[in-house]
Formats: structure tokens, C-alpha cells, sequence
């Protein structure tokens, strides 16, 4: 049963929301698109790991997916999470391409790409890591898990996969992600002895689910330049940014298209990049709006919460305004 799915990580949305606002020659928005095509293949590739997942036969499984939970001061993190009353299983994905060479007694991956060499942490050693916090997590809320198994997934689909060494770790933990059901099978046909019930299951992945903190980028250590991005409401139709507000609707100047919403995506995007509050000022400036009734009918018709009075009243997304959908 899978009882937690994946959602578009936080920092997608925010590298959307700068990318978005970049002028068109801006010497630094090449950076950040490479960012943010970053983030979406590594998504990309999740997403695959996810829907092989639902593809095997998972009636004994309980299986969520990207958790972060905090321990000891920090996160660790798990892109997938299998549990059983006899096994846990922690999936880690991986979106590399090139040729992959694993050498786990050095602790590194070595990546070949386009002629070029790169050596990255073992993605073997990073997954057991994660296990082992999850079982030291678990034991610190008084569970006495079953044996983990972390396993490693490649899911760039024409990775070639070499290991030099013959290492056995490296032949029984990693995995092309539609060989999953194939790379599981051994090792729940080896776990047979149940040791936790369907009760412990249930609450580990409640317990799970509430401790579950989903990472928000940090936006000074992105470092965009904030003050050169661009204002205006986007057009639905042509993405030109600084479309007219005329007559109760907003009109695109380029392409005529008519939106009478569109100022919301504008204020998503302020938040996403600016911060969760604003005010009728900076509504205004951002929106390229001029009249301060006007803007705040605008701002009193969607879901926000306010604080403050007069100049000094901000504006927060309410719980029913979502920021990142």
C-alpha cells in the first residue's frame, strides 16, 4: 500500500518563479536554468523509481515516499521507504548519466561524461548511512525494527552501470529502476520472520508521516539577483510578463489574451521569491498596479491571511491558498 506520494520538491518552484523573472539576457539566468533542469531530472527520475514501485506487488508493503525527518540536530532524508513486518527497505535515487564505475572499498562512484571524470560519494554508503539513522530514529521512539536492506537505484535510463571490483555490495544493492521487483525478490523471499506486527507497521508510518519535514530552500543561499528581476503579471497564454489590469481583468498587450486570475500566480511567485508576506505597497509594485483600492480588492479576494494595520497590514498565503501547487 502506498500511503505517502511525491510532491514537486519546494526548490522547483522557486527556481521556476526566479527563472520566470530573469531578463532575457541577463548574464546569470543560464545559471540558474541549469539549477533548476537540475532538479527536474532528478525529480524526473523519482518519479520513474515511483512508478515501478507501484508496479510490483506491494499487498505485504507499506510504502512511502520522500521523507525527511529530522534526528540529532539534523535531517536525514529517503526517497523511498518499503517496510514490511519482517524488513525495511530504504531506496535511495540516483539521476546520473554518463558511465557509472562503483568502487565502494574508496567510498566513491566515479562518473564519465562527455570526457570528462568526476568522483561523487558512494551512493552505497550514502543509503546505508540513511538506514542506519532511520533505525537509530525508530529505536529512539522505542521500536525494535527488523534488518534493513538499503538499496541504490539508477534512474537515468542509459547509464552504464560497471563494477570493476566485483564487489558483491555493489551487484546486490544497485539497480536500473525497472529492474526493481527483480532486485527486491531475494530479499523478501530471505526475510521471512515477522518481527514487527501490522500494528507496529501502521504506527511507524504515522510516526513517519507527522514527523515528516519538507525541506524549504534556502533563498539567501540561492542567491538570485533580487533586485534585477522582473515585475508584472505573467500572460497564461504567451508568458509575457505586464499584463494591464483594465475593467476587472487582466489583458495581455502582445498577445490579447484575457485572464481574470492571473494576479495569483503573480503573488505566488513574490512569495516564492521574496518571502511568505507582503504588502499592499509591494503588491502594487510587483503587479505594476497604481491604484491602492484596487489592490487591495485584489488581495482581500484571495485566501491570505493579514496582520497589522494601514501601511503597516502584510499579507500571508491562508491555509487554503497554495503556494506550491
Amino acid at each position: 500500500m502506498i500511503i505517502k506520494n511525491r510532491s514537486i520538491p519546494k526548490e522547483i518552484r522557486v527556481y521556476e518563479a526566479i527563472v520566470r523573472r530573469f531578463p532575457a539576457n541577463h548574464p546569470r539566468k543560464a545559471e540558474f536554468e541549469n539549477k533548476l533542469s537540475r532538479k527536474r531530472a532528478g525529480y524526473k527520475g523519482e518519479k520513474e523509481l515511483d512508478y515501478h514501485i507501484s508496479q510490483i506487488d506491494h499487498y505485504n508493503l507499506t510504502i512511502l515516499h520522500d521523507l525527511r525527518i529530522p534526528y540529532n540536530g539534523t535531517h536525514f532524508q529517503i526517497d523511498s521507504l518499503l517496510l514490511s513486518n519482517s524488513l525495511i527497505i530504504p531506496i535511495d535515487s540516483k539521476y546520473y548519466a554518463g558511465t557509472l564505475e562503483f568502487y565502494p572499498e574508496f567510498n566513491q562512484m566515479i562518473q564519465y561524461l562527455n570526457g570528462f571524470e568526476k568522483a561523487y560519494l558512494d551512493p552505497i554508503l550514502q543509503a546505508k548511512t540513511q538506514a542506519r539513522q532511520l533505525q537509530a530514529f525508530l529505536k529512539s521512539q522505542q521500536f525494535s525494527p527488523p534488518p534493513f536492506e538499503p538499496l541504490v537505484a539508477i534512474t537515468y535510463s542509459q547509464a552504464l552501470i560497471k563494477n570493476p571490483t566485483q564487489n558483491k555490495e555493489v551487484s546486490q544493492r544497485v539497480f536500473k529502476t525497472p529492474g526493481i521487483f527483480y532486485k527486491l525478490s531475494p530479499y523478501l523471499e530471505k526475510y521471512q520472520k515477522e518481527i514487527l506486527t501490522d500494528q507496529d507497521v501502521k504506527k511507524i508510518a504515522r510516526l513517519l508521516m507527522r514527523k515528516n519535514t519538507p525541506y524549504l530552500p534556502d533563498l539567501k543561499a540561492m542567491n538570485p539577483p533580487f533586485d534585477e528581476l522582473q515585475t508584472g503579471v505573467e500572460c497564461p497564454s504567451c508568458h509575457t510578463l505586464g499584463m494591464e489590469r483594465i475593467h476587472g481583468v487582466w489583458g495581455c498587450r502582445k498577445c490579447g489574451h484575457l485572464s481574470k486570475d492571473a494576479h495569483i500566480n503573480a503573488l505566488k511567485d513574490y512569495y516564492l521569491i521574496y518571502g511568505p508576506s507582503i504588502t499592499n505597497k509591494q503588491f502594487r509594485d510587483f503587479l505594476q498596479l497604481s491604484s491602492i483600492h484596487q489592490a487591495k480588492r485584489l488581495l482581500l479576494s484571495m485566501d491570505l491571511d493579514s496582520s497589522g494595520t494601514k501601511k503597516g497590514r502584510v499579507y500571508k498565503p491562508g491555509k487554503n491558498f497554495d503556494l506550491w501547487s
